[in-house]
C-alpha cells in the first residue's frame, strides 16, 4: 500500500457524509460491550456506558475510546447539562446514585446516594428546566415482589450539589423524560402512560390525552413535534400532546427497543426483531436501514452527534450511521474535503483510493467488509492539507463488496467498491 501526495487548489465546499451504512467504532472494553447509555456534549465528545464495566469517551467521533471512570458501575442513563457537566444514573441492589463530572469525564463525584434495599429495577432520566433546577427520575423496587416498581422523583436547586425527593409516582419503570415547548415536563412510565409536571418537577399528574400504557421513550423534535413510543411503536403529536397519531407500523407485534429524533427531525427506531428503521418525513413512511449491522446485534440506545447517529448495541459496543439526508452541514468551511470513487472499480486485486483534505488534521482511512467488520487500516496519522492517493491490495481477500471510510475531523464519508477475482 502506498500513499502519494498531490498538490492541488481547493474551492469552498461543505461537509459530506456517506450513503447510509452502520459502521463499527473503535474498541472499548475487552469483554462483551453491552452499551446501556449514550450522550454527547457540544464539542462532539461522546460518552458511553458499558454495563458493569464503566464509562468510555471518544473525542474523535468514535475512532478511539478511552476509559472515563465509574469502573464497575451499572450506569443506565447519561446526559450532559447546559453548563457542560456530565451526569450518570446507576444502581445496585442497595443504592441508587447520581454521578457528576465537571471536567468532561476525567473524574466523577457521587452527588446523590439513595438507600433502596433489594432494588432490582434500575433505569431513569434527567431534565434541566429553565429555572436552573435539575429533575431526576429513578425506577425503584418497592416490594414485596421484584415487579412492584415505583418512580421516585428527585430535584436539585443548587446545580446538582444537593437533592431532595419531591414525589413517588407509583407507576412502574421510567420511560423517558422531556421538556416540551410550553415548559411542561413529560415523564413516561410503564404502568401509567405519560405523566406531566407544570411546576418544574415538584409534582406530576396524568397526561390523560394518551392511554395509560407502557411507554418506552419520549422524544421532542426541533420543530416541537412530540413523539411518544408505546411498547411497539411511535405516536406523533403536533399540538403539544393534545392529540396523537399512530406512526409506529414497523414490525407487527415486535417491541420497540430504542428511538431518537435528530437535529433535522429525522427519526430512527430499533425493534426487538433487530430491524432498524428510518424516517425523514416525521414518520409518515419508513425505510429499513440494517446494512452493516451484524445479524446477531441490535440497538439498546441511540444518540445524535453532528448529524450522525451513534447506536449502543447489546453485544458489540457502539456503531455509527451517517444520515443520508445530512448531505451538507450548516457551516461551510474554506477548502475542500472529498473522497473519490476508487479506480479501477471493480478491481482485482489492486485499486487506488483518492481523497482531498483542506486542513491539517488527524485522518484515518479504513477498509470494511459487507458486515461492517474492519479489514485493514490504510491511513491513521495527521496529514497536511492536500490531495492523496492510497493503494489498496486485496490479494488476500475473497470476491465481494467492500467499503472504504475516511474520518478527518468532522468530515466522514463511506463508499463501496467491488473486488472481482
Amino acid at each position: 500500500m502506498k500513499k502519494i501526495i498531490i498538490i492541488s487548489v481547493f474551492i469552498c465546499t461543505a461537509f459530506s457524509y456517506s450513503d447510509g451504512l452502520w459502521m463499527h467504532t473503535g474498541q472499548m472494553s475487552s469483554g462483551t460491550n453491552i452499551v446501556r447509555a449514550l450522550t454527547s456534549n457540544r464539542d462532539g465528545d461522546v460518552f458511553a456506558s458499558v454495563w458493569a464495566v464503566g464509562i468510555y469517551k471518544t473525542t474523535d467521533q468514535g475512532m478511539n475510546w478511552i476509559s472515563s471512570g465509574l469502573d464497575g458501575k451499572r450506569v443506565s442513563y447519561l446526559t450532559v447539562a447546559p453548563n457542560g457537566d456530565v451526569y450518570g444514573l446507576s444502581m445496585n441492589q442497595n443504592f441508587s446514585y447520581i454521578h457528576r463530572s465537571t471536567d468532561n469525564g476525567n473524574s466523577w463525584t457521587d452527588v446523590f446516594t439513595g438507600s433502596f434495599p433489594l432494588n432490582y429495577a434500575g433505569g431513569g432520566a434527567m431534565v434541566f428546566p429553565a429555572d436552573g433546577s435539575i429533575v431526576a427520575a429513578f425506577a425503584v423496587t418497592v416490594g414485596p415482589t421484584i415487579g412492584d416498581v415505583s418512580t421516585f422523583i428527585f430535584k436539585s436547586t443548587n446545580g446538582g450539589n444537593n437533592w431532595f425527593q419531591t414525589q413517588v409516582v407509583g407507576a412502574g419503570f421510567v420511560g423517558g423524560m422531556e421538556i416540551i415547548s410550553d415548559n411542561r415536563i413529560l415523564l413516561g412510565t410503564s404502568l401509567a402512560g405519560v405523566v406531566q409536571s407544570t411546576n418544574n418537577g415538584n409534582s406530576f399528574f396524568s397526561l390523560n390525552t394518551f392511554p395509560s400504557i407502557y411507554i418506552e421513550t419520549i422524544l421532542a423534535a426541533p420543530d416541537n413535534t412530540l413523539y411518544v413510543s408505546d411498547a411497539y411503536g411511535l405516536n406523533r403529536s403536533t399540538d403539544n400532546g393534545a392529540t396523537f397519531t399512530d406512526i409506529g407500523s414497523h414490525s407487527s407485534g415486535v417491541s420497540l427497543e430504542a428511538a431518537i429524533v435528530n437535529t433535522n427531525g429525522d427519526l430512527f427506531v430499533s425493534m426487538g426483531d433487530k430491524k432498524v428503521f428510518y424516517s425523514d418525513n416525521r414518520g409518515d413512511s419508513w425505510t429499513q436501514i440494517n446494512e452493516g449491522l451484524p445479524a446477531d446485534s441490535y440497538f439498546r440506545v441511540f444518540n445524535s452527534v453532528n448529524g450522525r447517529i451513534f447506536g449502543g448495541t447489546g453485544n458489540i459496543g457502539v456503531m455509527v450511521y451517517d444520515n443520508p439526508t445530512s448531505i451538507t452541514s450548516e457551516v461551510e468551511i474554506a477548502g475542500g474535503f472529498d473522497l473519490h470513487q476508487n479506480y479501477p472499480n471493480p478491481f482485482n486485486p489492486v485499486t487506488v483510493i483518492r481523497y482531498s483534505l483542506s486542513e491539517n488534521l488527524f485522518t484515518s482511512l479504513k477498509i470494511y467488509d459487507i458486515l461492517g467488520n474492519e479489514i485493514v487500516t490504510l491511513v491513521n496519522e495527521k496529514l497536511n492539507a492536500g490531495s492523496y492517493e492510497t493503494e489498496f491490495d486485496a490479494g488476500d481477500l475473497t470476491s465481494g463488496i467492500y467499503y472504504y471510510r475516511i474520518v478527518s475531523g468532522n468530515f466522514i464519508e463511506t463508499k463501496s467498491m467491488m473486488l472481482v477475482k
